[in-house]
């Protein structure tokens, strides 16, 4: 095998998100040239780029939500919103230098690897191929909205739009508006409708439990000190990052942590909404964090508004001017927006990937989604995915994680660089003694109680989130062992 063949790995990308991006600076610093990242939208940042809807902002505070070795001393406040997280992810692409490693406009239809030669053909939706020796995915979890099944009992003559596909042509200025939701997004988006719609209706299927979120802008001084204190956003940094991993403990059903954050939503709940009737349906059945937590500085202020009321059946159908919920009452609106998530569970779903043996990743994953690390999956050789099955950390920033997988990918292929190889496969004991970790870690995790969730494969288990801590993870990925990997072909 030539070794000019193997020292020049080629690795194709498919998603120019925060974690997509990562990986294209971290292949650079590695001497990696012949990388391609592709994206089907018209430029970088995945969901902050796909999400445009009226109060989009990150969960996460902004220092935390950032690269480690990209840190942004000029953010605006502590809770930044989608079009200043879009101006970082655009800034940090140029500042590393991956303009020329860019294929925007280019949607990725399909992988499929070649036992032959050794490569991964990427198919996009034009009918063009491009031939690779290693692929990763960087789609992530939240690329296919869903949308709720509304019967059409009379065609619609409204509009409605999921909030993934926001239609900023949809003048909402005294319309009469139905939310469906009640997560973050619902959070995000209702204050600002109730600005200016005439009516609005929160449509729940059942309501959530809501922490504070004491957003506010930094101050000259503090940004000042970002910017030319050595260390200072560092420091800083850190301590976020330190106080998200105590938070760990909120995941285990009936911690004193989860109660602690319970206490904290319910009078929080109390302060916010006067009426005891209103408050008793704003008041959750299901365990704190069995569902994504929620933090809202002025949502639950909102739904005590005269024009605003909140809904306690979840949507069934639609009729001219009209939705219809399954209790039988007839809402009049104009609009109807849908807070309702996405396919989660549904990993690389739009993609078709096919490996070893033609077999498909979908069958694979017919039961449920798994992958060593949210990595890599046997019979897939040279694949690797970011922000893979069992990646979503229950508290702490998701970059973080995507950076640890990041940096992981890249030390496997300087492995396979420095021994010139140009195959790697996760041997299957691998997987399953990795996936047995991950259940037993799940047992005693609110998680696995009895409530509905987008964590859920079909089969029960749950697929989506990570069981330890954000520092776990990282140790766990921090070094490279090829004894978790086959170098070799099968029948070589």
């Amino acid at each position: 095998m030539p070794a000019d063949r193997v020292t020049t790995l080629s690795v194709g990308i498919i998603g120019a998100g925060p974690g997509g991006l990562a990986l294209g600076i971290f292949l650079s610093k590695a001497g990696f040239r012949d990388f391609t990242i592709f994206d089907r939208e018209d430029g970088v940042g995945g969901t902050w780029r796909i999400n445009t809807y009226p109060g989009l902002a990150c969960d996460v505070k902004s220092h935390l939500y950032s690269y480690s070795f990209d840190l942004n001393s000029q953010w605006s406040r502590m809770w930044p919103g989608q079009p200043e997280l879009l101006q970082y992810f655009e800034r940090s692409t140029d500042r590393h230098g991956l303009r020329p490693h860019l294929r925007l406009n280019t949607e990725i239809s399909s992988a499929h690897w070649d036992s032959d030669t050794h490569a991964w053909t990427l198919t996009d939706s034009s009918g063009a191929q491009h031939t690779f020796d290693i692929v990763v995915s960087a789609v992530g979890m939240f690329t296919r909205p869903l949308l709720p099944e509304l019967h059409e009992q009379e065609p619609f003559t409204g509009t409605l739009m999921h909030t993934a596909r926001w239609d900023h042509s949809v003048d909402l200025a005294g319309a009469r508006v139905a939310v469906l939701g009640t997560g973050s997004t619902a959070s995000q988006l209702l204050p600002e409708v109730a600005k200016v719609a005439d009516k609005v209706y929160s449509v729940q299927r059942s309501p959530t439990w809501i922490l504070p979120k004491p957003d506010r802008p930094y101050t000259d001084r503090e940004r000042w000190a970002f910017r030319w204190i050595p260390f200072a956003k560092k420091l800083y940094r850190t301590r976020l990052w330190l106080r998200s991993e105590r938070n760990i403990s909120v995941i285990e059903n009936g911690s004193d942590k989860t109660q602690e954050f319970k206490d904290i939503s319910l009078r929080y709940l109390e302060s916010a909404v006067a009426d005891p009737e209103l408050r008793s349906k704003l008041t959750p059945d299901h365990p704190l964090g069995c569902k994504r937590l929620v933090f809202a500085a002025d949502y639950l202020s909102t739904l005590t508004q005269p024009h605003v009321e909140v809904v306690s059946s979840p949507a069934r159908s639609l009729r001219a001017r009209a939705l219809v919920t399954e209790d039988g009452s007839e809402l009049d609106v104009d609009v109807v927006l849908c807070a309702t998530g996405y396919a989660a569970t549904d990993y690389l779903g739009q993609i078709e990937v096919r490996g070893e043996d033609d077999r498909s990743l979908h069958d694979t994953w017919r039961d449920g989604a798994f992958a060593y690390l949210g990595m890599a999956v046997p019979g897939f050789p040279n694949f690797f995915m970011l922000y893979g099955p069992n990646t979503n950390v229950g508290s702490n920033s998701v970059i973080f994680v995507l950076e640890a997988q990041a940096r992981y990918i890249v030390r496997a292929l300087k492995y396979l660089r420095r021994n010139e190889r140009r195959y790697i496969s996760v041997r299957p004991d691998t997987v399953s003694s990795f996936l047995a970790d991950v259940d037993r870690w799940m047992e005693g995790t609110v998680w696995t109680t009895r409530c509905s969730n987008y964590f859920r494969a079909p089969n029960g288990r749950v697929v989506t989130q990570w069981p330890r801590s954000a520092g776990a993870f990282w140790a766990m990925t921090r070094r490279f062992r090829a004894r978790d990997y086959s170098f070799t072909p099968p029948g070589a």
